[in-house]
């Protein structure tokens, strides 16, 4: 009969180890991504609920404004464009509005390819 000593345990240990710290560092990775979406809506009632039209309605809700990524805004002769619902859309001088996300992203507020604002990151 074989007496199992510490010898004969496996020895895969360092394995594990670099699973879970790989593990880790994604997890990790992840929070960033988490608190820009929950600043969004942390920021929501004291800014962006307050940004209007130039009629002065309000142009953004919880269901209509959101961070646009700059790749999916450009500036054109005829003005600006961005790219929604899988076309560019003009977007008028008057739906560009001179806030500043708490952000500081571009942040477009539409239904479908309808603008009600825009705003450019950094403010404008």
């Amino acid at each position: 009969m074989h007496n199992r000593g510490s010898d004969d345990q496996p020895r895969n240990w360092p394995f594990v180890l670099l699973i879970a710290a790989i593990l880790i560092g994604f997890l990790i990775s992840l929070l960033p991504l988490r608190a820009a979406a929950h600043d969004h809506w942390t920021y929501h009632a004291e800014f962006y609920s307050e940004w209007l039209t130039r009629e002065g309605i309000s142009c953004c809700s919880g269901k209509d404004c959101e961070p646009i990524d700059d790749k999916n805004v450009r500036l054109r002769s005829e003005g600006v464009e961005v790219y929604v619902e899988g076309e560019w859309v003009p977007v008028t001088p008057e739906q560009v509005r001179p806030y500043q996300a708490p952000d500081l992203m571009s942040h477009l507020c539409h239904l479908g390819t309808i603008v009600f604002c825009f705003v450019f990151g950094g403010g404008a």
